[in-house]
């Protein structure tokens, strides 16, 4: 599943143990998984022949995304802008 994709379900999300991995480089294209329980380690995790690293906590994503949601600029974005903002946080501010 697509990163974008995986973020449009996180009104879903209710496992605060969860955490989202994600292929680098991470971009909405990017495959991601939704790992629960989250593992006790941010290293990588493999499916298969993938590797995965660690994006966020899935709680912290979710948050993230109803807070940039409800917001003057977030309000206004589309699902894409959404995550790549989600993605900017990820990689400078979590």
């Amino acid at each position: 599943m697509r990163l974008i994709e995986l973020l449009q379900q996180a009104a879903e999300w209710n496992d605060e143990e969860a955490s989202i991995y994600a292929t680098q480089p991470w971009s909405c294209d990017a495959e991601a998984v939704f790992v629960t329980p989250s593992p006790n380690t941010m290293e990588p995790i493999r499916r298969g022949e993938t590797s995965y690293d660690y994006f966020l906590e899935a709680i912290i994503a979710r948050e993230f995304i109803e807070d940039y949601a409800a917001s003057g600029e977030g309000g206004a974005a589309s699902n894409w802008q959404r995550c790549e903002r989600l993605i900017r946080y990820a990689q400078s501010d979590a």
